[in-house]
């Protein structure tokens, strides 16, 4: 299965969102505990994959209440105090998805053989937001189109419905309330159509039960932002591609980057934004730190803790480490009162099981990503060599 990656940016917007769920065959979401209450995102993205009627699975933190998620959608609890006990259910609910899409998924039926289209609803070409709407689009290779003007009154007239069936992107202008404005905003997001919302009222009203970015961008309001700097970022912002992954390799350094970054209160901080990967030419993934790179062709995952290990190999006994750190097990469970702790007696115990098996730089790699917690845990019980390990690869 390829994995479809979202990795934290500063803008979003709904139209990005369902082109992304549109080329998906299913969406795994994560729904974890926060203070506050589930995070708003992550329940509108699991609400347009039950709009779309996409195969879905909710993996939810046991600490938040019930009918947060409807009982028919698939759904497995998960601890932050017991995960790695529950793996085996997780992986079954997993199984049922994929057995559910198919080995493998299969492709559209109709094959993609038109220009790609968009579509307008309140914003017809005789004004002047609808010209420059148009314009806008052509220039970027879409063909434009008025909803409202398609005639689907006759059901055997397919015309209209082939039109409708095509579309690859909706343009609304939220301030229109006319009949037809009304049905074809209905019409389109029953089916989950990438929509762009704007509006040119400043008084409109927003509403404050889901994140305003998925609300209609004001435009013309604000003399710095005009109807065609928006419309252009929002086309720039749908278009951008969400980084996919098929390889284990990739997968792993995403995961650890996690592992890395994530604060543990089930947010993304704002410095997390810095560490994380970038598309370039939808190949290469660049990340920061001693993790490397990877790519389709590239192999530099392995090459700085290979680096790492070259260094400190000398110092280090391989069985003489995978001891230690079988032996530092006990006083991290010992310690552990963060649902991070959990995470890193998981990685303490992966790298003890690299060492066992004769690979240093695996090793390493999975006690620089334990982090400070497990070194100063070492230190204070006097574990010797696991401890000068995670020193050497942790920088200090």
């Amino acid at each position: 299965m390829v994995v479809n990656f979202d990795p934290p940016s500063d803008v979003v917007n709904s139209a990005k969102l369902e082109q992304n769920l549109r080329a998906c065959d299913g969406m795994i979401a994560v729904l974890t505990h926060r203070e506050s209450g589930p995070s708003q995102y992550i329940l509108y993205e699991i609400s347009l994959a039950m709009r779309a009627k996409k195969p879905l699975l909710v993996f939810m933190d046991d600490r938040i209440p019930d009918g947060i998620i409807p009982q028919r959608i698939l759904q497995q609890r998960f601890s932050h105090r017991t995960f790695f006990r529950q793996v085996r259910e997780q992986l079954h609910a997993m199984r049922i998805l994929k057995t559910y899409m198919g080995e493998p998924p299969p492709p559209r039926y109709q094959p993609y053989a038109f220009q790609r289209s968009c579509g307008l609803i309140g914003l017809g070409k005789k004004s002047t937001q609808g010209r420059i709407v148009a314009n806008i689009l052509s220039n970027r290779g879409y063909r434009v189109f008025n909803l409202e003007s398609l005639n689907t009154g006759n059901a055997l007239s397919f015309n209209g419905h082939d039109e409708f069936a095509k579309l690859d992107l909706v343009i609304r202008n939220a301030d229109s309330v006319s009949r037809l404005s009304e049905y074809w905003s209905g019409a389109t997001a029953s089916i989950c159509v990438p929509t762009i919302h704007i509006t040119t009222n400043a008084g409109f009203k927003f509403n404050i039960a889901f994140p305003l970015e998925f609300q209609p961008r004001p435009a013309n309001i604000d003399p710095v932002r005009p109807i065609d700097t928006v419309v252009e970022e929002e086309l720039s912002l749908f278009e951008q591609d969400f980084l996919k992954a098929q390889g284990d390799k990739t997968i792993e350094l995403y995961s650890r980057m996690q592992i890395d970054y994530a604060s543990s209160n089930g947010r993304y901080e704002p410095e997390t934004r810095n560490h994380y990967m970038e598309v370039v030419m939808g190949d290469k993934y660049s990340v920061s730190g001693q993790t490397g790179a990877v790519g389709r062709n590239a192999h530099a995952h392995d090459n700085s803790f290979q680096q790492v290990w070259n260094q400190a190999s000398e110092q280090f006994d391989l069985p003489k480490l995978a001891s230690e750190l079988r032996a530092l097990l006990t006083p991290l469970k010992e310690a552990a009162i963060e649902p991070d702790h959990r995470v890193a007696i998981g990685l303490v115990e992966a790298a003890a099981e690299a060492s066992e098996a004769g690979n240093g730089p695996k090793a390493m790699e999975y006690l620089k990503s334990a982090g400070k917690w497990t070194f100063d845990t070492a230190s204070k019980i006097g574990i010797g060599v696991a401890t000068a390990a995670a020193k050497s690869v942790l920088g200090f």
